[in-house]
């Protein structure tokens, strides 16, 4: 009989932010999904003391507009091989500049058990 290996160790998120109650919801619903979570400011893109993660999810806040930094762009500088996943309450014709850096939108509210199908369909892609 063959046996296959487990994995014990938990895969690397992080994630970008604020928002306390949304920080709580994405524990609740990662963290006894095999998720090891760091969940991080903005201002942390490109931070040293930030360690390299198998996932990012960005919660985009606010829409974005052609004056506002470039928050996926920026990222990807900083982790060009991860998977990132942008959450938004904005639709996704709203982000048409920023659509090249992310490897998947989406819109919220959201359903936890597709937020959950989309990270490990990234993890496993990306």
């Amino acid at each position: 009989m063959i046996k296959i290996p487990i994995a014990t160790e938990k895969r690397k998120l992080l994630i970008f932010e604020d928002e306390d109650s949304m920080q709580n919801v994405l524990a609740e619903a990662l963290v006894s999904e095999r998720f090891q979570l760091e969940f991080v400011s903005k201002e942390a893109i490109g931070k040293t003391d930030v360690s390299y993660p198998e996932l990012i999810l960005l919660d985009h806040f606010s829409a974005p507009l052609s004056h506002v930094e470039n928050y996926c762009e920026k990222i990807k500088a900083f982790f060009p091989n991860t998977p990132l996943i942008v959450l938004s309450a904005y639709p996704l014709n709203s982000f048409c500049n920023y659509t090249s850096h992310m490897d998947l939108f989406i819109a919220k509210p959201f359903d936890l058990n597709h937020l959950l199908s989309s990270v490990e369909s990234c993890l496993i892609e990306g």
